[in-house]
């Protein structure tokens, strides 16, 4: 069998690849020559999850990797099955990278986290369903923290009927700003100012309606009948018509279609669009995303990844579903999402929380 390497994520600091099939002597320098198109990087994450066995050929392409990070640097392999494990026990190798073993029987769950819309919140009703209400009470009962993981900024989403529960935590903005359970800040990742300048300009000369977000409000340059329909199909709130005042910008919204997205894809070498509604576009800092909030806040409290899960339905949920130790697609998402997803679960009205937590014995 051959080796597969996937790409999850890449960006300034890290590069996340999925790993399937033997590597031995005669499939290594594949694996080696596919790994060295997204490296060097600071950081590397290699989710071993395919992976069926590794002999002393694939072993020397880790050293190499490792090296290749350079001071600082680390390399985590992840759900690594029993022969692999045993592999680098017998070696040594458990000592010298992050190895983490993951047998989902026994996951030791310590955070969940909860896109909102679609997948906590029905787009059919504009409410949490009672099931995912009582299934997030029981998760904090067994002592499992509960966090958000929305495009909303902080604002609009205390508008939101979501707080019968008690969170542990908020990384909002697409994980870009985020924030502990008194929704204080503990990190931030604004867009790059030379990038900035170039989206303050798509502003200002108001072709199409986008929406400017920094760390305390948000506002727009102008508002359209797309920008009505699609806040009323998604139960958003329409910002105020403003101007920019120099202020940190952490993500932007636009209001456009497909055609739109490709075009700022090319024009914006610096920020990474993600749709969460047809003529709904998330413009983000290409380093950013919903797991990189997952990542500070697992180095806030101090969790790895194997600990973590995440839920979602939409395009800018799949870096986090895909990064999690679990990873939950709703029965209503996007089939993007669902083809990287651990489990479907159910449609957020057909109790899709309480029965994905139910199949982990979580609750």
């Amino acid at each position: 069998m051959s080796v597969k390497v996937k790409l999850i994520e890449a960006n300034n600091h890290l590069t996340s690849l999925e790993v399937g099939g033997i590597i031995d002597s005669t499939s290594s320098s594949v694996f080696e020559e596919e790994v060295n198109k997204y490296i060097p990087k600071k950081h590397v994450i290699l989710d071993f999850k395919d992976v069926e066995y590794i002999s002393s050929s694939g072993l020397r392409v880790l050293l190499q990797i490792k090296k290749k990070t350079g001071e600082g640097g680390s390399v985590k392999i992840s759900n690594v099955n029993d022969s692999v494990a045993e592999v680098f026990s017998l070696t040594g190798f458990d000592t010298m990278l992050d190895v983490e073993k993951v047998n989902v029987d026994t996951f030791d769950t310590k955070a969940i986290f909860f896109d909102i819309d679609g997948t906590l919140l029905s787009q059919k009703t504009g409410t949490m369903p009672e099931s995912a209400i009582e299934a997030l009470k029981a998760l904090r009962k067994n002592g499992i923290k509960i966090i958000i993981a929305t495009g909303r900024n902080v604002e609009e989403m205390n508008m939101l009927p979501i707080h019968d529960v008690e969170y542990d935590g908020y990384l909002t903005l697409n994980g870009n700003v985020c924030l502990d359970k008194n929704q204080k800040i503990f990190a931030g990742n604004p867009i790059a100012m030379d990038e900035a300048q170039i989206l303050v300009s798509i502003f200002n000369a108001k072709k199409i309606p986008l929406v400017i977000i920094s760390e305390k409000g948000r506002y727009i340059n102008f508002i359209d009948d797309v920008v009505v329909d699609t806040q009323m199909k998604t139960h958003g709130s329409i910002p105020k018509v403003g101007e920019y005042q120099g202020e940190k910008i952490y993500q932007c919204l636009v209001f456009g279609d497909s055609e739109m997205h490709a075009k700022l894809n090319q024009l914006l070498d610096k920020c990474k669009i993600t749709s969460w509604h047809a003529t709904g576009l998330d413009i983000i800092s290409k380093d950013g995303g919903k797991a990189n909030g997952i990542r500070e806040w697992m180095e806030k409290e101090n969790i790895s990844r194997s600990q973590t899960m995440a839920f979602g339905d939409s395009q800018n949920d799949i870096d986090m579903v895909s990064f999690a130790g679990i990873g939950v697609a709703m029965g209503n998402g996007s089939d993007e999402l669902k083809r990287i997803a651990d489990y479907i679960t159910t449609d957020i009205d057909d109790d899709g929380i309480k029965n994905a937590l139910e199949h982990y014995k979580l609750i």
